[in-house]
């Protein structure tokens, strides 16, 4: 039995941040009746894009009682590649940034269709980490580590103090479904704080990078001195930019937002 899955990264936030790769796969999956999915922050994306376009709601996988992300991960993979492969359907995917960029059920989908020999289409996005950097001087003299705030708070991931670092999902405190209240991010904003006191002064400036959210999401920054690290919530999206001790300067300054494109729908 035929069928097809395809895979669509539509950037990080706006409608302007999707390639013209992906708008046109978008009118066409309308046009020709294709099973579309995405999550919620994905549907809005849509609806300014393709209003047409009717994409089937996943955020349920992620609110199962007993069941954690990486149980829902591996659910809604094995769930579209059945619906393509199985059942012989035209299933699109569609996922907010780059899918190849911290996606786990997008690399579950890669794996299974390698082994399967099924084919994939895959469609680049533009990654969260292009925006993020919009607000900050990374010069790229020393190289830049890449980790979630997990990593380090919880796995043990210790940073190289001569080189800067990003985090991302700064507020991701749990690897339920409930990690979307950011009420709860204060708890792992503190184990993360106290991780990185072993490596860095208390004086140290650290940035987080956040969006505004809808409908203009403007690019936020925030400066504080490490040890105030949780003193608030942030959004489970947020990032943290670590300046690297004794770096250059300039790595330690947040660009001014009139750098960052503000175009609008």
């Amino acid at each position: 039995m035929n069928g097809s899955l395809t895979i669509i990264g539509l950037g990080p936030a706006r409608p302007e941040h999707l390639t013209v790769e992906a708008a046109d796969l978008l009118r066409r999956a309308a046009a020709d009746g294709s099973r579309v999915y995405g999550l919620a922050h994905v549907r809005e994306i849509v609806t300014q894009a393709a209003p047409e376009l009717a994409v089937r709601p996943l955020d349920y996988l992620y609110t199962v009682p007993g069941v954690d992300r990486p149980t829902a991960y591996r659910d809604l993979a094995e769930m579209l590649v059945r619906r393509a492969f199985s059942d012989g359907l035209s299933v699109v995917y569609l996922v907010a940034g780059s899918p190849l960029f911290v996606n786990d059920a997008v690399l579950l989908i890669r794996r299974r269709c390698a082994q399967d020999g099924h084919p994939l289409r895959l469609v680049h996005g533009l990654s969260f980490v292009d925006l993020v950097l919009g607000r900050v001087h990374w010069t790229g003299h020393r190289g830049l580590q890449l980790y979630s705030a997990w990593n380090v708070a919880r796995d043990g991931v210790e940073l190289a103090t001569d080189a800067p670092a990003l985090l991302f999902q700064l507020g991701e405190f749990t690897a339920g479904a409930d990690a979307l209240d950011e009420r709860g991010s204060t708890g792992v904003l503190a184990e993360l704080r106290d991780r990185l006191r072993l490596r860095y002064p208390a004086s140290h400036p650290v940035t987080v990078l956040y969006s505004s959210g809808s409908p203009d999401y403007r690019s936020l920054a925030r400066t504080v001195a490490l040890r105030h690290l949780a003193d608030e919530t942030v959004p489970v999206y947020s990032n943290l930019w670590v300046p690297s001790l004794d770096g250059p300067a300039v790595e330690s300054e947040v660009a001014p937002e009139s750098e960052v494109s503000e175009a609008r729908p």
